[in-house]
């Protein structure tokens, strides 16, 4: 139903494309150029991630972003995000007191967990902030921590279990393999094209940023 309609604008911007004879402005021949210059570059994108992957080259980045032997633990715990230290020893005293981890966090804690409990989920090393992992390293399964203090406040902090991190499947993760893979022969392709050219960069250090929103430049 489209195609009659964007078959008759095709025609009409031909007409008017060839009824033109005088000269593009700048600003015209600038956005030609450009969109010249992406198209090209796209097809030369293209031609490089366009290659076959050997398989040989996938298994390998699958042994080193997964390694066989690596025995990466995983974590479940909850907290509780309060303001200062002593709100947080305030809370350890409850909980030995028999509160509940769970209705704790949700009347006192601050932070988005709240209304779960406090539960977070299941996580590895590198997805919390530093301070915050370590301390649940530190725990056994059912321990409390003391107060830990990062960026976001004070957390009281219960391990609830932990497991080892499955490798993934192969096959699973081959399409995240082959985007690693096509990103840096993109990038090694790029790096070779720098090395073998002269660049010569304009010294911008005291251009005025009114500048870019100057059209009359573009003007001839």
């Amino acid at each position: 139903m489209l195609f009659q309609g964007i078959l008759d604008q095709l025609i009409q911007q031909t007409l008017l494309m060839q009824s033109f004879d005088g000269e593009l402005s700048r600003q015209s021949e600038i956005l030609i150029e450009n969109e010249r210059r992406a198209v090209v570059a796209g097809e030369a994108i293209a031609g490089v991630v366009g290659e076959g992957i050997d398989e040989a080259a996938l298994k390998a980045a699958y042994d080193e972003e997964y390694p066989a032997d690596a025995n990466e633990t995983e974590y479940h715990a909850a907290h509780i995000l309060v303001e200062t230290e002593d709100d947080a020893r305030s809370l350890i005293a409850e909980l030995a007191d028999g509160t509940g981890f769970a209705a704790l966090a949700r009347e006192r804690s601050t932070g988005p967990s709240a209304a779960a409990g406090g539960d977070l989920g299941w996580f590895g090393e590198g997805d919390m902030v530093g301070e915050f992992f370590a301390a649940v390293a530190a725990l056994a399964p059912g321990e409390v921590s003391a107060p830990v203090q990062t960026q976001f406040g004070w957390h009281v902090i219960k391990l609830l279990e932990t497991r080892d991190r499955e490798r993934p499947d192969f096959e699973t993760v081959r399409p995240e393999l082959e985007e690693q893979l096509h990103a840096r022969a993109l990038s090694a392709r790029i790096d070779e094209l720098t090395a073998d050219a002269r660049i010569v960069r304009a010294d911008t250090a005291g251009l005025d940023p009114a500048v870019i929103n100057d059209r009359s430049l573009l003007e001839d």
